[in-house]
């Protein structure tokens, strides 16, 4: 077999596993997911040239038969986040926003979008905490996972994701401080509603023995203000009535 013959097979197979790899990621993640409105009804594979699932209901392609986004926001989608998106090798984007999906986020996320920028999570019911895998997924520019049910400590590694410019965990059940992000600054509104999160943007921490002080304080001041004018009458009530 000549060399140019080598290099031309060499090419068509790398191409061919390409095609390959990505149908088997779709494939996958319509296996994983439920579709109680067959809203992912147009992901029918079949044999031949891969590049029909560019034509896939949100789903969107670089040269021709490469997955690069995802967006399937508001297909009442069910299920847990679907693992066969490591087979997506090339997916710069991921929204799976506003569908009903639930379950903890798998803690090695990073291995399976390695190099997505956006990831829309949010109105969904994920729970658990959120894994600090996240931190790996080192090209996110932008990180949406409010109205969901996340609880625990927001992991202070995403301050390093030093790309973020549009982030948001409102509306979940997240508890302690709110992590130092040093370039990008988000609002209290990117973190409303949550059970007890602290530090700026919200409210300063307190850790619990200063908060058991300050309100044996606020109770001492507050009795003081009751009693005090109590006892005044009662004072000036024996000393007018001798």
């Amino acid at each position: 077999m000549s060399m140019s013959t080598c290099l031309w097979f060499l090419l068509v197979s790398s191409f061919t596993g390409a095609n390959e790899v990505n149908v088997n990621c779709l494939r996958s993640i319509k296996s994983q997911v439920k579709d109680p409105k067959r809203s992912l009804s147009s992901w029918v594979f079949r044999n031949g040239n891969a590049t029909y699932i560019c034509s896939f209901v949100g789903v969107e392609c670089w040269d021709e038969d490469r997955v690069l986004t995802i967006y399937l926001s508001g297909y009442g989608l069910q299920g847990e986040f679907p693992l066969g998106l490591n087979d997506c090798s090339s997916l710069t984007g991921l929204d799976l926003s506003r569908n009903n999906f639930s379950g903890a986020l798998p803690s090695n996320i990073a291995s399976l979008i390695p190099f997505v920028t956006t990831l829309d999570l949010s109105y969904n019911q994920f729970s658990g905490e959120i894994p600090t895998g996240l931190l790996n997924v080192t090209f996110l520019n932008t990180l949406m996972l409010q109205h969901n049910q996340f609880t625990g400590q927001l992991p202070p590694q995403l301050a390093s994701l030093q790309r973020l410019k549009q982030f948001s965990v409102a509306d979940n059940h997240l508890i302690g401080p709110v992590p130092k992000f040093n370039e990008a600054y988000f609002g209290s509104e990117s973190f409303a509603n949550n059970t007890d999160l602290c530090g700026l943007p919200m409210e300063f921490c307190i850790n619990p023995e200063e908060k058991v002080s300050r309100f044996g304080q606020m109770g001492a001041a507050i009795g003081a203000a009751i009693f005090a004018p109590v006892g005044a009458f009662l004072g000036w009530f024996f000393f007018n009535g001798n």
